[in-house]
């Protein structure tokens, strides 16, 4: 793969699939979701690191020069490519791998309210938001495609502001 942006997606997605299966092993999707709840960011963390890193890779393939336009291009490509591969995993796993991971994830979030005392109407809307936000819809999936993606491609534009170089 000679495009920084396109290696450096399939990196971070290779790391999230990964990941997610030494988290499923160890119970933080299922069991343990109070470590579970810290341990799922890592993955997002990876994919920020890799979308600095691809910029940082092209600037190296043009020998040193990078215009804004061609880092914002390189997050735009790394975010999709990411996002879409992310989307499908997590599809995947929560619907077929682990068809535990949201039932258990509502029954956790619920009970660390209920323990804080919360009021129904903030329970609820917090089980809404989880509801919608952990699958089992097209919706969930969409709303994890965009995010993902937009949060790339702000990422990949500041750091192509910081990055950029003109040619010697």
């Amino acid at each position: 793969m000679k495009n920084p942006a396109v290696k450096y997606g399939v990196y971070a997605l290779i790391i999230t699939v990964i990941w997610t299966l030494i988290e499923h092993f160890l119970g933080y999707n299922t069991t343990k979701h109070e470590i579970g709840q810290y341990t799922r960011m890592l993955a997002t963390v990876v994919f920020w690191i890799m979308v600095i890193m691809a910029i940082v890779a092209l600037r190296k393939q043009q020998g040193g020069s990078l215009t804004f336009g061609q880092g914002f291009t390189a997050s735009v490509i790394i975010s999709v490519v990411y996002s879409f591969g992310v989307s499908i995993w997590y599809a995947i796993y929560g619907e077929i791998i682990n068809t535990q991971y949201k039932p258990t994830l509502i029954a956790f979030e619920r009970s660390k309210l209920e323990t804080a005392h919360a009021a129904p109407e903030i329970i609820a809307a917090k089980m809404k938001e989880v509801d919608m936000t952990t699958g089992g819809s097209v919706l969930s999936y969409i709303f994890l495609f965009v995010f993902m993606s937009l949060l790339g491609i702000v990422i990949g534009a500041i750091a192509s502001l910081l990055l950029k170089r003109k040619r010697a």
